[in-house]
């Protein structure tokens, strides 16, 4: 019986260890929550010169995983007005579907309202190796922004 259970234990711990919700969990960087823009707008130019950002960004897995990471970036971005404008004109977000993922940090700076994104929107903030899902927030110029890049 005592064998039995510890078979069994082993066999639970082993599975539980396999299992991830979600997918790779986000690894905060050092520097935590920020406020600069170069980063993004160099990263991001279809967001131009926007107003003012929160966002955090990190890599993706174990820190202590061999070869190269993959890198994330979660950000609320206030839009300049006529960008905001601009890309919903051109990329006709709708809402529905399913919202961002963003690290608690960010989320709890999405406002309370309703998210309108598309493919084109995403297509059109992603940029040089960087895959992006991009939400407008309506009714405000604030883009949501959940970015994976290498």
């Amino acid at each position: 019986m005592v064998r039995l259970l510890v078979t069994f234990l082993v066999v639970l711990i082993t599975l539980s260890g396999c299992a991830s919700v979600g997918g790779p969990e986000k690894q905060v960087d050092e520097r935590g929550m920020r406020t600069d823009l170069d980063p993004l707008t160099s990263r991001f130019p279809a967001i131009g010169e926007p107003v003012s950002a929160s966002w955090m960004s990190g890599t993706l897995g174990d820190r202590d995983a061999p070869g190269p990471s993959s890198y994330w970036i979660d950000g609320v971005v206030t839009l300049a007005p006529d960008t905001a404008e601009r890309l919903r004109a051109e990329h006709a977000p709708a809402p529905g579907g399913d919202g961002p993922d963003l690290v608690e940090e960010v989320a709890r700076l999405v406002p309370d309202a309703e998210l309108t994104r598309s493919d084109a929107l995403d297509a059109a903030v992603s940029h040089d190796g960087w895959a992006v899902r991009a939400w407008l927030v309506t009714g405000e110029d604030v883009l949501v922004l959940e970015a994976k890049g290498e």
